[in-house]
């Protein structure tokens, strides 16, 4: 089975989603006082289908949530995630 490994990179602003050591997604982001913008979530085309984008999302939202701050869903794959999980509705900006 894959590894996979998340982190935030605040120098590029971005979550990054490695698997097997390799950069397979990201999820960009720009810090709004105390929200934090999801601007582009992105899988390498070879890894999409597999629902990695939404685990980069939800790893984001995590981390935007544990650092106090809400999330403002810009990108089209962050609203669809929200959408998907209504329960997190309290995380939005």
């Amino acid at each position: 089975m894959a590894e996979h490994v998340f982190q935030d990179n605040p120098d590029a602003r971005r979550y990054e989603l490695l698997v097997d050591g390799e950069l397979i997604g990201t999820a960009d982001y720009a810090v709004r006082g105390d929200s934090v913008a999801i601007t582009r979530v992105y899988t390498r085309p070879t890894h999409r289908g597999q629902g990695l984008a939404f685990l980069t999302t939800e790893y984001a939202v995590d981390r935007i949530v544990a650092d106090g701050r809400k999330v403002l869903p810009v990108c089209w794959v962050a609203e669809r995630w929200f959408e998907a999980h209504p329960e997190r509705a309290a995380a939005l900006a």
